[in-house]
Protein backbone atom coordinates (compact mmCIF):
# COMPACT_ATOMS: atom_id res chain seq x y z
CA UNK A 1 0.00 0.00 0.00
CA UNK A 2 3.06 2.27 1.35
CA UNK A 3 4.54 1.81 -2.63
CA UNK A 4 1.25 2.39 -4.10
CA UNK A 5 0.92 6.09 -2.36
CA UNK A 6 4.75 6.55 -3.37
CA UNK A 7 3.71 5.70 -6.85
CA UNK A 8 0.70 7.74 -7.26
CA UNK A 9 2.32 10.86 -5.12
CA UNK A 10 5.47 10.77 -8.08
CA UNK A 11 2.97 10.67 -10.51
CA UNK A 12 1.47 13.78 -9.71
CA UNK A 13 4.58 15.48 -8.63
CA UNK A 14 5.81 14.49 -12.33
CA UNK A 15 2.40 15.82 -13.77
CA UNK A 16 3.00 19.32 -12.28
CA UNK A 17 6.70 19.83 -13.49
CA UNK A 18 5.55 19.65 -16.79
CA UNK A 19 5.59 23.58 -16.49
CA UNK A 20 3.23 26.12 -18.11
CA UNK A 21 1.01 24.61 -21.28
CA UNK A 22 1.94 26.11 -24.69
CA UNK A 23 -0.65 27.05 -26.96
CA UNK A 24 -0.82 25.77 -30.21
CA UNK A 25 -0.07 28.07 -33.34
CA UNK A 26 -3.92 27.47 -34.09
CA UNK A 27 -4.53 28.71 -30.79
CA UNK A 28 -1.84 31.44 -31.14
CA UNK A 29 -3.94 33.20 -34.11
CA UNK A 30 -7.53 33.16 -33.33
CA UNK A 31 -6.82 34.25 -29.27
CA UNK A 32 -5.15 37.78 -29.36
CA UNK A 33 -3.98 39.35 -26.54
CA UNK A 34 -6.66 41.81 -25.32
CA UNK A 35 -5.03 45.11 -26.88
CA UNK A 36 -5.22 43.53 -30.02
CA UNK A 37 -9.01 42.32 -29.80
CA UNK A 38 -9.81 45.93 -29.16
CA UNK A 39 -8.13 47.22 -32.34
CA UNK A 40 -9.17 44.21 -34.79
CA UNK A 41 -13.08 44.51 -32.75
CA UNK A 42 -14.57 47.32 -34.48
CA UNK A 43 -13.18 49.09 -38.13
CA UNK A 44 -14.53 50.92 -40.38
CA UNK A 45 -14.20 51.02 -43.93
CA UNK A 46 -15.16 53.71 -46.98
CA UNK A 47 -15.18 54.28 -50.67
CA UNK A 48 -15.73 58.13 -51.76
CA UNK A 49 -16.16 58.91 -55.39
CA UNK A 50 -17.67 62.33 -56.95
CA UNK A 51 -21.07 61.20 -56.39
CA UNK A 52 -20.73 58.22 -54.13
CA UNK A 53 -20.24 57.20 -50.95
CA UNK A 54 -20.10 53.81 -49.52
CA UNK A 55 -19.63 53.12 -45.76
CA UNK A 56 -18.66 50.16 -43.71
CA UNK A 57 -18.45 49.39 -40.08
CA UNK A 58 -17.82 46.32 -38.84
CA UNK A 59 -17.68 44.25 -35.20
CA UNK A 60 -16.16 41.01 -35.37
CA UNK A 61 -16.23 38.28 -32.69
CA UNK A 62 -14.44 35.44 -33.74
CA UNK A 63 -15.54 34.24 -37.08
CA UNK A 64 -18.75 36.71 -36.73
CA UNK A 65 -19.02 39.61 -38.33
CA UNK A 66 -22.01 42.24 -37.59
CA UNK A 67 -22.15 45.83 -38.66
CA UNK A 68 -23.59 48.89 -40.53
CA UNK A 69 -23.65 49.45 -44.13
CA UNK A 70 -24.81 52.81 -45.86
CA UNK A 71 -24.75 53.20 -49.61
CA UNK A 72 -25.44 57.11 -50.90
CA UNK A 73 -24.92 56.45 -54.89
CA UNK A 74 -25.86 59.10 -57.43
CA UNK A 75 -29.18 59.20 -59.09
CA UNK A 76 -30.43 55.96 -56.44
CA UNK A 77 -32.08 55.09 -53.49
CA UNK A 78 -29.98 56.03 -50.30
CA UNK A 79 -30.00 52.44 -48.63
CA UNK A 80 -29.11 52.08 -44.76
CA UNK A 81 -28.87 49.02 -42.83
CA UNK A 82 -27.10 46.49 -40.70
CA UNK A 83 -25.39 43.22 -42.00
CA UNK A 84 -25.10 39.97 -39.70
CA UNK A 85 -22.97 37.09 -40.90
CA UNK A 86 -19.47 35.88 -40.86
CA UNK A 87 -15.64 35.68 -41.87
CA UNK A 88 -14.26 32.91 -44.91
CA UNK A 89 -11.16 32.96 -45.84
CA UNK A 90 -10.79 36.77 -47.40
CA UNK A 91 -14.54 37.16 -47.77
CA UNK A 92 -17.51 38.86 -45.58
CA UNK A 93 -20.61 37.31 -46.22
CA UNK A 94 -23.52 38.56 -44.58
CA UNK A 95 -27.33 39.35 -44.63
CA UNK A 96 -27.80 43.31 -45.30
CA UNK A 97 -30.84 44.52 -43.90
CA UNK A 98 -31.62 47.41 -45.00
CA UNK A 99 -34.16 50.77 -45.69
CA UNK A 100 -34.85 52.15 -48.81
CA UNK A 101 -37.39 54.86 -48.94
CA UNK A 102 -39.18 53.91 -46.32
CA UNK A 103 -38.96 50.21 -46.74
CA UNK A 104 -37.33 47.51 -45.22
CA UNK A 105 -35.40 44.61 -47.13
CA UNK A 106 -32.99 42.31 -46.82
CA UNK A 107 -30.61 41.03 -49.40
CA UNK A 108 -27.09 39.02 -49.36
CA UNK A 109 -23.82 40.91 -49.62
CA UNK A 110 -20.31 39.48 -50.27
CA UNK A 111 -17.28 41.33 -49.93
CA UNK A 112 -13.81 39.88 -51.04
CA UNK A 113 -10.86 42.06 -49.20
CA UNK A 114 -8.62 42.88 -52.09
CA UNK A 115 -4.97 44.74 -52.51
CA UNK A 116 -7.16 48.07 -53.36
CA UNK A 117 -9.68 47.47 -50.50
CA UNK A 118 -13.27 45.73 -49.54
CA UNK A 119 -14.86 45.02 -52.77
CA UNK A 120 -18.02 43.99 -53.11
CA UNK A 121 -19.06 41.07 -55.15
CA UNK A 122 -22.20 40.90 -57.72
CA UNK A 123 -23.11 37.74 -59.63
CA UNK A 124 -26.58 35.53 -60.42
CA UNK A 125 -28.69 35.85 -57.68
CA UNK A 126 -31.93 33.38 -56.39
CA UNK A 127 -34.39 33.80 -54.06
CA UNK A 128 -34.10 31.56 -50.56
CA UNK A 129 -36.49 32.34 -47.87
CA UNK A 130 -37.72 35.17 -49.74
CA UNK A 131 -34.04 36.76 -49.59
CA UNK A 132 -32.11 37.43 -52.65
CA UNK A 133 -28.67 35.25 -52.28
CA UNK A 134 -25.96 34.52 -54.90
CA UNK A 135 -26.11 31.39 -56.73
CA UNK A 136 -22.02 30.94 -56.88
CA UNK A 137 -20.39 32.93 -54.51
CA UNK A 138 -17.19 31.76 -56.33
CA UNK A 139 -18.50 32.83 -59.63
CA UNK A 140 -18.42 36.80 -58.20
CA UNK A 141 -17.30 39.45 -60.35
CA UNK A 142 -15.52 42.04 -58.31
CA UNK A 143 -14.11 44.36 -61.09
CA UNK A 144 -15.91 47.37 -60.24
CA UNK A 145 -13.91 50.37 -58.82
CA UNK A 146 -15.55 50.75 -55.68
CA UNK A 147 -13.48 49.17 -52.91
CA UNK A 148 -13.56 50.13 -49.06
CA UNK A 149 -10.50 51.56 -47.60
CA UNK A 150 -10.00 51.57 -43.40
CA UNK A 151 -10.90 55.31 -42.46
CA UNK A 152 -10.97 55.98 -38.67
CA UNK A 153 -14.31 55.36 -37.12
CA UNK A 154 -16.53 58.52 -35.87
Amino acid sequence: MKALSTLFFAALVMSACKGPKEDTPVEVAFSPDEEHVEEINTECFRYYGDKDTVLLTTHVDGMKITGTLDYSLFEKDKNTGTIEGEIRDDLIIAEYTFMSEGVTSNRQVVFKNTEEGWKEGYGEIKTVDGIPVYVNMDSLDYSHQIALTPVPCD
